[in-house]
């Protein structure tokens, strides 16, 4: 009985090696990030640059494995007015951010075409956090102190690929939820990043 069960193993194993297909790719696209949490007062959304590489690693026709690293602005904008004066403000946080990602990919019978939905765990990296104010006709810019060196997150998303030569050409759509607090002083406000994120990618096949 050992045995074969042994040689079940075996066989499960060889036929996922032998099935697997891999991809290397290049993404980028753009980001709406925003601030939100029980000690944040409405802000408007920032716009940014997101983009890097991936490497999927397909098991079968339905599943696959997609981690990544690439770089992300995220942060918020606001403004008003202040004892007559108006301003505008950006908070800028950049990131690289390192998701790992499950993905399901939708087959569609007799076509090349690959929906997909994906979701998974990520954790960003602060590289710099700034914020700049416009008011009075000056401009002011400085470091934010006590912004957390890292960032956990989840996300969720879909997407859409069509082969194109050797390799697969597609766009995504995800949104990023912040799941801790990015405030590092003591008071540990509830403060958390929040990114809509479109991507256009192409994956060359590695097999």
């Amino acid at each position: 009985m050992k045995k074969i069960f042994t040689l079940l193993f075996v066989f499960s194993v060889f036929s996922v090696m032998s099935y697997a297909q891999m991809q290397l790719g290049v993404k980028a696209g753009l980001n709406l990030a925003n601030l939100s949490g029980d000690d944040i007062s409405d802000t408007d959304a920032r716009t940014g640059f997101a983009g890097g590489l991936f490497f999927m690693y397909q098991f079968n026709d339905m599943f696959a494995i997609q981690p990544e690293a690439y770089y992300t602005m995220k942060g918020a904008t606001d403004k008003g007015t202040i004892e007559g004066f108006t301003y505008e403000a950006e908070m800028k946080l950049d990131y690289i951010e390192i998701p790992l990602l499950l993905k399901f990919l939708i087959p569609i019978k007799d076509s090349g075409v690959r929906p997909s939905i994906f979701a998974g765990p990520s954790i960003g990296f602060n590289m710099s956090a700034k914020s700049k104010i416009e008011a009075g006709g000056q401009t002011f810019e400085e470091d934010i102190e006590d912004v957390a060196s890292t960032d956990f997150g989840l996300v969720f998303g879909g997407g859409i690929g069509f082969p194109v030569g050797n390799g697969e050409l597609g766009l995504d759509i995800r949104y990023i939820l912040g799941l801790s607090t990015i405030d590092d002083s003591a008071e540990k406000a509830d403060v958390k990043n929040s990114v809509i994120n479109f991507n256009l990618y192409y994956g060359f096949s590695l097999k």
